[in-house]
């Protein structure tokens, strides 16, 4: 069983977690009006300019992680520099503001992560989840599936991303910023509000724990990398993975950024799961979009909301906007149940759901292990760009998508094309690593915003910006509505890598492996096709081989 023991909110409303409810609760938001240097407006909840500064040692960013994580891990009394302690931190963009002073080597989330962790004294190389917007909950899953495969005994899961000019000129030019403030579900809706915040949540397998992690799911809907599903399937996939009674469910605390496709797609993902009257609330009216902060924040203030026996209001929210009549609260409500279920999606057709109760004895169900199932196929590549594209052209060449996507996604697409070819036809998950992210990507993004003379965010490289559109590129290419994620380390350390892709591979088979491109277009991709139950001593020596 995993249970919560601490957690902590710090955000433009306060230090912690009771201060965020008492603010929620009481009406309070820090939403507001601003500028870009082409004079667009935007909302956006953001700490006071005088706070939002580096320091010698730390970053903002940074300093924000470390500030939540020391009153969670205060609060639930635990040793961080325990070797049964690991650190899992949640994020789309950490630094990338440093880009703007050439700090490409700082702006690594690896770099941050390690700062992070052994600010606490933890002895474990730290893991950081970027998976776009579902990256919260997913970092909550590998944490809990961690865990539950002994790889830990405690796991401090932190959330947390800034805005800078280089996400709000980003999200502007793709049209998807709304000058007020924002209205989930609302027929008036006019796009989301950004914002800034971290958030900490500390799971064991022991303890005092009131709450329980009954179970996760993440699944790709396999539509497009930046619209997503019209038909909701992959929250809906994830809904029904739960296997949820809707009885017990005090609420659905939904995604609910307030865009015109996100929420309409939500509605129908839960109509479909047979949810339709369960309540259910947005908290981006107060909070905005705290990107990989969000899956995190949003956990904790619905366990506050649980524990209350509350159910809180979507701020902005009037007349119903989508087509299903699916049960928005628009004014807060009591209620007498334990249980509520967390959703979320984001770009590269992910989407990730989690159920928690409060008071439970309920356990989730541990993975019995089973004999590997066929052989591990692997396949390395370290082409330059040209020698990419001419092994397209001479071995896949019926994807003309290919040439509008970025180097990271060409890579990883041609790595698995080939993989594949050799390989049992089979639905794959993808699991991929890498130490760059997406740093190639956001050189270049940040190289269109760099001069304020010649000023022009390119929207086909922002969206290129998050690292996990490569497994978005591979499930839609072969429509894998399966589980996909990203995760980046400091170096290619091929134990951690062994034990989430084994976890992974619990659930069903694998893409998997480390795919980089660096910031100076530097290829190499060193993937696994790894079939269902294969333990993880067989994929560390397959990774060792094929990164060598």
């Amino acid at each position: 069983m995993v249970i919560k023991l601490a957690d902590n909110i710090y955000s433009p409303l306060g230090a912690t977690t009771r201060a965020n409810y008492d603010a929620v609760v009481g009406g309070q938001y820090a939403l507001k009006q601003y500028s870009l240097p082409d004079g667009s407006l935007y909302t956006a909840s953001l700490f006071p300019e005088e706070e939002r500064q580096d320091d010698e040692k730390y970053t903002f960013f940074e300093q924000l992680c470390i500030a939540s994580a020391s009153d969670a891990i205060a609060r639930a009394g635990i040793d961080p520099t325990s070797p049964r302690c690991r650190f899992f931190l949640s994020t789309t963009k950490g630094n990338v503001h440093l880009l703007a002073k050439g700090d490409t080597e700082r702006a690594l989330l690896g770099t941050s992560a390690n700062l992070i962790s052994r600010h606490f004294g933890n002895p474990n190389p730290p893991l950081v989840v970027s998976n776009a917007c579902i990256s919260g909950l997913s970092a909550q899953i590998v944490a809990m599936r961690s865990i539950e495969a002994g790889l830990c005994d405690t796991a401090v899961v932190i959330g947390c991303d800034m805005q800078s000019e280089f996400i709000i000129s980003g999200f502007q030019c793709l049209h998807a910023l709304s000058p007020d403030q924002c209205r989930p579900f609302d027929r008036d809706r006019c796009g989301l509000n950004l914002g800034e915040a971290a958030a900490t949540i500390i799971y064991s397998n022991s303890g005092k724990g009131e709450w329980v992690a009954e179970g996760g799911a993440m699944c790709n809907d396999a539509n497009h990398i930046s619209g997503p599903s019209r038909t909701g399937e992959g929250s809906y996939r994830c809904l029904e993975a739960l296997n949820i009674n809707k009885d017990e469910l005090a609420f659905i605390s939904v995604h609910g950024t307030s865009t015109l496709y996100n929420d309409e797609m939500e509605s129908i993902a839960v109509d479909r799961a047979g949810l339709a009257d369960v309540p259910l609330f947005s908290l981006k009216g107060i909070y905005g979009h705290t990107m990989g902060a969000a899956g995190v924040l949003e956990t904790i203030l619905s366990m506050q909301a649980v524990e209350h026996g509350i159910v809180y209001g979507t701020r902005g929210f009037e007349n119903l906007g989508v087509s299903r009549q699916v049960n928005v609260c628009a004014e807060p409500r009591t209620t007498d149940k334990h249980s509520f279920v967390k959703l979320l999606s984001g770009f590269g057709g992910c989407n990730a759901a989690m159920k928690f109760s409060h008071n439970t004895a309920n356990a989730t169900t541990p993975i019995q292990a089973t004999p590997a199932m066929g052989a591990i196929h692997s396949i390395r590549l370290t082409p330059t760009a040209d020698e990419l594209v001419e092994l397209y052209r001479t071995h896949i060449g019926d994807y003309p998508k290919f040439f509008k996507m970025d180097p990271l996604s060409r890579l990883g697409f041609v790595a698995s094309e080939l993989l594949l070819q050799e390989c049992p036809k089979a639905e794959y998950g993808v699991l991929l690593f890498n130490r760059s992210s997406s740093m190639a990507d956001d050189t270049a993004f940040q190289a269109t915003i760099q001069d304020r003379s010649n000023w022009f965010p390119s929207p086909a490289l922002f969206v290129y910006t998050l690292p996990n559109i490569v497994t978005g590129e591979i499930s839609i290419r072969n429509h894998f509505q399966t589980e996909t994620n990203f995760m980046v380390l400091d170096a290619p350390r091929v134990d951690v890598m062994a034990e989430q892709i084994a976890i992974a591979a619990s659930r069903g088979p694998q893409i998997a492996g480390w795919c980089e491109v660096d910031a100076n277009g530097n290829n190499i991709a060193a993937l696994l096709a790894v079939p269902q139950h294969t333990s993880k001593n067989i994929i560390e020596q397959e990774l060792s081989k094929t990164l060598k």
